[in-house]
């Protein structure tokens, strides 16, 4: 029982299968050999070919499809381009794979080679291979076969070419007895890429020693080591059977024969001058080249890049570039070619990795420069193969292309609500003294009555009132006049802009007028003298009290215009209406981070998102646009196109018709009318006063609440994904985010965010995957 439960979650058992395009050629035509393994395990599986006797291998293509159903499984499809070099009917594989314990094989797949008019049926031998059996040692024992297996080099780097030859000697006298021709095994070696390569069919070479005539027969084959240490290439086998009489049906008597192991020094790359970002390339004369189709593309249409990895080398193993795809760019793997070819016996080729890349806006997308660091094995040392930037036009988005409602047109609107400019312009603390200036000013007024009551009413000896007008003049120029006599209310006179002399005019008449009313002999023959001259300041105090607001208003409006900043010449909205929309976001942006009280900009930016497909961080910028401008038509329309995906979501992001400043405006307002009344008014009146504080106090705090509310942190989960137990990408699932999800950031940790979601569930997210409402 556990043993079943055991397969069902490994999945199925993996399968193998091969075929060719077809099974009759002639020499020097093309056929491809298909290779497809499934696996429905996370186990590696291992895919290798026989030699391809017969056939020169011209292409090698590989892809791997991964699909999430009831259980993983992965689809690798083999393609080998093989030409062929010599008549016959020869065996393609059989083609072996393994995983785990698990060891798979497909049979051979036969091939007919016929030979073409024009065509030969010999393939010479590279050069390298010719210098190797020139090495190659004669039988030791006269008049008997032999085997032996000679590699190229000794010493090696991991990554480097290393031919393996395998030599068999056959006396001439003893080929001929045969009835059937020999089989000669090729060694075997662990922890190589092995790539077989073809060889003259027949003798490859003819040797005299000691007066017997040798054929030489010839395996050829290119290994390239993959880890540093000892490799041993194990023994090569050659077997034939001999005839014991002349007779046809006479019995054979077999014969096997072994060579001697290789062993090779593999060497490690250097760790010296090792650039930054190698990833293990090796090779000669590697270069990189890149190329765009189409040359100018459309916002929303893929474009196919292609970069391509030439040299000599172990085409397959060269790893993929590094690509660093610019902002606005989602980018797709295609598929990866390898083009082989030898070159004088050294491998090579072009290594193609086919990429699909779609702009989401208009505008000219800068594809950077490319950086390929290899270790070259001509030079011994570390070199850097680069590919120039490329820079491709891109046009908006067709209509055709357009798959949903737009957004609302942009709100023209760029200066920040009238509640908020006007609470935002006082500090707070100076909000705190107006509220508590009326009622101290009630009970300061109240003390102040009961005093004029206690105190005895002193004799006006200025007729007419000139007394009471000065005193208006000089309030209007001193608020707190009452508090200066004498030298400090000239100055404070000269501080207002009145001239020195009139302001010393000024305090002696005021100084004679209070002698007149509280000395020991109020009144006297002077008192008409004193009236004219009291009515004279009084003109003169008017006229500069005239004055000085014109004066005050202009330099308060010149100090205004010089506050002003200078916005720089920047049209983000032109950028949005031409399409390149991921350079208006980021106008938007910016220009929502100089001036985050106007709500025309998060709502911009909330678009540009939008129609970029961001629709996660197109809610958080509406949100914190409907938080300023809640009755906005643009902004409620826009809040509607991404509603919200499940209830919680919904009453996080509820936001209310008013905005807190809103109310604290009125409830200011409620408040300094319900005092006037209470210090002015008579019956009926201060009746309805407690109506109006109390509006007052419902009102403010309800500006409190809805800005604790608002203060909340709350973001807004761009993409679907999964809120994992631990911060990081392999821990446990919690549950899956839908896309526009609401959720109460609590705390960061190394690129993570610690989340509350709906139900309570807590868990964390990439730093990325969530976008905030507020900062």
């Amino acid at each position: 029982m556990l043993a079943f439960t055991l397969l069902l979650l490994q999945g199925g058992p993996p399968s193998l299968s091969a075929s060719v395009d077809r099974d009759r050629v002639a020499v020097g035509e093309e056929v491809v050999l298909s290779v497809r393994a499934v696996s429905h395990s996370v186990e590696p599986l291992q895919v290798s070919l026989a030699p391809m006797n017969g056939f020169e291998v011209i292409g090698r293509s590989e892809q791997t499809e991964v699909s999430l159903g009831a259980g993983p499984t992965r689809v690798t499809t083999l393609e080998v381009e093989l030409r062929a070099l010599r008549a016959g009917v020869w065996p393609l594989g059989p083609v072996r794979a393994r995983q785990g314990q698990q060891i798979l094989q497909t049979g051979a797949l036969k091939v007919t080679v016929t030979s073409g008019p024009g065509t030969s049926t010999a393939t010479s031998l590279s050069p390298r291979v010719k210098r190797i059996l020139e090495r190659a040692p004669p039988p030791a024992r006269g008049g008997k076969a032999a085997v032996s297996v000679l590699a190229s080099e000794d010493t090696v780097f991991v990554g480097e070419q290393v031919d393996v030859v395998t030599a068999a000697w056959f006396p001439r006298d003893l080929r001929s007895q045969l009835r059937r021709p020999p089989t000669l095994q090729p060694p075997a070696a662990e922890g190589v890429w092995s790539y077989p390569q073809p060889v003259p069919p027949g003798i490859a070479a003819s040797r005299r020693v000691g007066g017997t005539w040798y054929d030489l027969f010839v395996m050829h084959q290119v290994i390239f080591p993959l880890v540093p240490g000892q490799l041993r290439i194990s023994e090569a086998s050659l077997r034939y059977s001999v005839p014991v009489a002349v007779q046809f049906f006479s019995q054979e008597e077999p014969f096997t024969l072994e060579s001697r192991p290789v062993t090779l020094t593999v060497l490690p790359l250097p760790a010296a001058g090792k650039p930054a970002g190698f990833s293990g390339a090796v090779g000669r004369g590697i270069a990189i080249a890149r190329s765009v189709r189409p040359a100018a593309g459309r916002a929303g249409e893929a474009l196919t890049v292609e970069i391509g990895v030439s040299g000599r080398g172990n085409v397959a193993l060269w790893p993929t570039p590094d690509l660093a795809w610019p902002a606005g760019v989602r980018a797709y793997t295609d598929k990866v070619d390898d083009q082989l070819g030898t070159t004088n016996g050294m491998m090579g080729g072009t290594k193609t990795f086919h990429e699909l890349a779609v702009p989401d806006s208009a505008g000219t997308l800068v594809l950077p420069a490319l950086r390929y660091p290899y270790f070259d094995l001509d030079t011994r040392s570390y070199r850097v193969a680069a590919a120039p930037a490329t820079a491709v036009s891109v046009a908006a988005a067709s209509e055709a292309a357009t798959a949903r409602a737009l957004p609302p047109d942009l709100i023209t609107s760029a200066s920040p609500p009238l509640a908020e400019r006007v609470t935002g312009a006082v500090p707070g603390w100076i909000w705190a003294l107006l509220v508590l200036l009326p009622p101290v000013a009630a009970v300061a007024q109240s003390v102040g009555e009961r005093r004029r009551l206690r105190r005895p009413r002193a004799s006006r000896p200025v007729a007419g009132g000139a007394d009471r007008r000065l005193h208006a003049a000089l309030r209007a120029l001193v608020p707190d006049v009452d508090r200066y006599s004498g030298p400090a209310l000239s100055s404070a006179l000269r501080a207002a802009g009145v001239d020195a002399a009139i302001a010393a005019r000024v305090t002696a008449a005021r100084e004679a007028y209070l002698a007149a009313c509280y000395g020991p002999r109020p009144g006297g023959a002077d008192a008409a003298k004193l009236a004219r001259e009291l009515d004279e300041l009084t003109e003169r105090l008017g006229a500069t009290s005239r004055r000085g607001p014109r004066r005050a208003a202009v330099a308060s409006l010149l100090l205004l215009v010089a506050a002003t900043p200078v916005r720089a010449q920047t049209h983000p909205e032109q950028l949005y209406r031409s399409g390149a929309l991921r350079a208006a976001a980021d106008g938007f942006a910016r220009r929502a981070r100089a001036e985050p009280d106007v709500p025309a900009h998060w709502y911009a930016l909330g678009a540009a998102r939008y129609r970029l497909g961001a629709e996660g961080a197109a809610t958080a910028a509406w949100l914190r646009a409907a938080r300023l401008a809640p009755r906005a038509a643009a902004v409620r329309r826009a809040l509607r196109m991404v509603p919200a995906p499940d209830d919680e979501s919904a009453h996080r992001e509820w936001t209310a018709p008013v905005t807190p400043p809103e109310l604290a405006l009125a409830a200011f307002a409620c408040w300094l009318v319900g005092w006037f009344f209470l210090v002015r008014g008579r019956g009926r009146i201060r009746a309805r006063v407690v109506g109006l504080l109390t509006a007052a106090l419902v009102l403010g705090s309800a500006a409190f609440a809805l800005a604790d509310w608002y203060r909340e942190p709350l973001a807004i989960v761009a993409d679907a994904g999964p809120l994992r137990l631990s911060p990081h990408g392999r821990a446990p699932e919690v549950a899956q985010l839908a896309a526009g999800t609401a959720v109460r950031p609590l705390r960061e940790a190394g690129g993570w965010w610690l989340v509350n979601a709906a139900e309570g569930r807590t868990g964390w997210v990439p730093a990325g995957a969530i976008t905030p409402v507020h900062d």
